[in-house]
This record gives structure tokens, sequence and C-alpha cells, in this order.
């Protein structure tokens, strides 16, 4: 087995197949520590080590490879997955997550979030948190484009942070940790000034969308403030992402309610991985969905993406489609009524000084693809 040779699309599809046509089973899933693009002696050691351990076990390990340097391996048996586990934690070089699982009762996607978001690094970063305090300047806001079927763009804002003693942090790991501790609030509105500041710059850009978590929308009277005081009136060019778990309770409803009221435009994020996403999309007023990028598959998923856009278009909302890898997957979509895409065929997430060079050269031979894909 080459794991260089494995597709993505592909392997993401049999990996759905295979855990909903399953009861009971644990999850393993493995991340090279050092992506790709930075190739060093460690991250091609780990990735021989990986593809060692699994063709020994090739009759009893089932292995996908979902994304650029993340497996998923599916086992049946308890005992061999504890086994895989413990083998696969001894390379330095590869982050390991499990998950078991008994009577499945929710779609697969559901468990392959959750098992790829889960960290022993938390503790780490909150204990480092409670120790030396948050320094801001650590952190810093990224854009990622979105790009518009009628060519025109928006962007997600993403907070990044180097932290001096750690390194730098995924998201998945520092994000929980900081909303515990009632620290995201301040970092949100860095990210909203420097969006802000962003549009001001640039007026061709539609909207830049920013994220809030569940804790951030139960008492919105801090963003209310905000908004008005950095005196932005172009209301519908500051947008909002809501991942489902940040949906549950009246309260939420009427305060999303007064943010909509205000202009601002409001997306679901992660569209798909949940089962009560459709009861949100009719509880709750919305703009638009942003698909949860593990749909970016093969002929099955094609299927539902299609169906999907149908339903979403029939409601009058924005279909955002994730995970736009490959310039061969905009074909695929061609049968989907999608608004925009996002991901890194379109481009990685970009600094200040990179989204200047992007909006400036507008990346032409890109766009020139896509749009002779669109028949313009």
């Amino acid at each position: 087995m080459t794991l260089a040779a494995t597709s993505f699309e592909i392997d993401r599809n049999s990996a759905i197949k295979s855990i909903n046509s399953k009861s009971s089973f644990t999850l393993i899933n493995v991340k090279l520590k050092n992506s790709r693009w930075y190739e060093d002696e460690q991250h091609l050691k780990s990735l021989d080590s990986l593809e060692g351990f699994l063709n020994t076990h090739l009759t009893r390990i089932e292995s996908y490879r979902v994304f650029e340097d993340e497996f998923v391996l599916i086992l049946v048996n308890a005992l061999e997955a504890q086994n895989a586990i413990k083998e696969l934690t001894s390379d330095v070089g590869l982050h390991v997550q499990s998950l078991q699982v008994e009577k499945r009762n929710l779609p697969a996607v559901h468990y392959l979030r959750q098992v790829s978001n889960q960290n022993d690094s938390n503790n780490v970063v909150q204990k480092t948190i409670l120790k030396n305090g948050l320094d801001l300047d650590e952190f810093t806001t990224v854009f990622q484009p979105i790009l518009h079927k009628n060519k025109q763009l928006s962007f997600e804002a993403l907070l990044r942070w180097n932290s001096k003693d750690l390194g730098a942090i995924t998201p998945n790991i520092f994000i929980p940790v900081l909303d515990s501790e009632g620290l995201l609030i301040t970092l949100t509105k860095k990210v909203i000034n420097e969006a802000v500041e962003i549009l001001n710059k640039y007026k061709e850009i539609v909207y830049i969308t920013i994220n809030l978590t569940a804790s951030l929308v139960k008492d919105i009277s801090w963003l209310l403030e905000h908004l008005e005081s950095i005196r932005f009136v172009e209301n519908k060019r500051i947008a909002f992402e809501l991942t489902e778990d940040s949906l549950a309770g009246i309260e939420v409803r009427d305060n999303l309610k007064r943010i909509r009221d205000r202009g601002h435009l409001l997306f679901i994020d992660d569209f798909g991985t949940g089962y009560s996403n459709f009861q949100y999309l009719t509880t709750f007023q919305f703009d638009g969905v942003k698909l949860d990028r593990a749909f970016m598959g093969e002929q099955t998923n094609k299927k539902v993406i299609v169906l999907l856009s149908k339903f979403i278009k029939a409601l009058d909302l924005k279909f955002i489609i994730e995970g736009v890898e490959r310039y061969e997957q905009i074909g695929f979509l061609l049968e989907t009524k999608y608004d925009a895409v996002q991901g890194f065929y379109i481009s990685r997430p970009l600094n200040k000084s990179d989204l200047a060079n992007f909006i400036t050269e507008m990346n032409v031979g890109l766009l020139n693809n896509i749009n002779n894909m669109y028949g313009s």
C-alpha cells in the first residue's frame, strides 16, 4: 500500500460508507504533526512508519487517507484497537486520537468530526494560560478567500496562535480552552477590528465572515456594543458563522435575530455534520449554509450535494461549499446549485500582506479556469 497514491475523496467516501454499515467499532484518527509543505526528516520518517504499520495490519485494520496529512482507521475488535493505539502513539511524529462507538445512531460524518476534534493538548494550553496569562500579540488573524460564482470575493477570518511557550497551536485546541476561560470575547473583538480594517481598504470584498461559539451568542451585549463602537455602517459586509452547537435555546434565537436585524449576514457552518441542521433552518433566520468539507467526495456524495443544494436554494439561502482542494472538483460541482466555493484550491488562509497580493493579482489563471467551467 502506497499512501501517497491514495485518493482523499475516494477514501473519505469509503470511510463514511464503512462507518454507516457498522453498529459498534473504534475510530482512530492519525495526523502527521508536520505538514507536507514543510517536509523534514521527522515528517518522512513518520509517514514511512505509518505506512509500515498499515501494511503489517492490512487484514485487520481498515485505513483511509481522508485529507492530506490525516488518516482514519476503523477497527471492530476492541483489543486490537487498544494495541493499535498504543503502537501508533509511540511515534512522536504522529498525533493519535481515538473514539469507541457502541450502537451507532448518528451519521458517519458526526463521528469523524468528533474523533478529529479531540485533543489531549487542551490541558497543557489551559495550564499555560493560567500560569502566564494571555499575550494578545501572539495572536494573528488570517483570511481565507471565498470565491463567488459571479467572480466576486469574500473571506473567512480565522484566528491563529503562535505561543512563545508552546509554539503554534491549532484552533481546535485553543478555541475551546479560551472559550471556557472567558477569553474569547477579547480575541473576537480583535478579529472584528481587523476584518473592518480590511473591508475599509478593499471595497470589492463582498463580506468577511467571523466565527461565533455557543457561549459568545448566549449573551450578545458585548457584540452589539462593539459593533456600535467601531462605527462601520456597511453591516451586511460583516457576516457571522455559527456551528450547530451554537444554536440551542430560545434566547439564542432572539439574539441571532438582533444581530440579523442590524443587517449582518448569518451562516450555519459545517452544515451536514449533525442531525438537527434542517430543524435549525426552519427555526432560525439564516442567509446561507456552508457545507462541511467532508462531503467533497466522489459520485455517492455528489448526489447528496446536488439534492442538498436544491433544498437550500428552495429556501432562498446561499449555498457555500467548503473543502475544494483541486481544479477537478469544480467540474464535480457543475450540477450543483451553489453560490460560492472555499478551500485550498482557491487559496490557503492569507495574512494581510498576502491578502493584498491576492486581491491585486486576483489570481488570474485560477479565475479564468473556473470561469471557463462556469461557461462565462
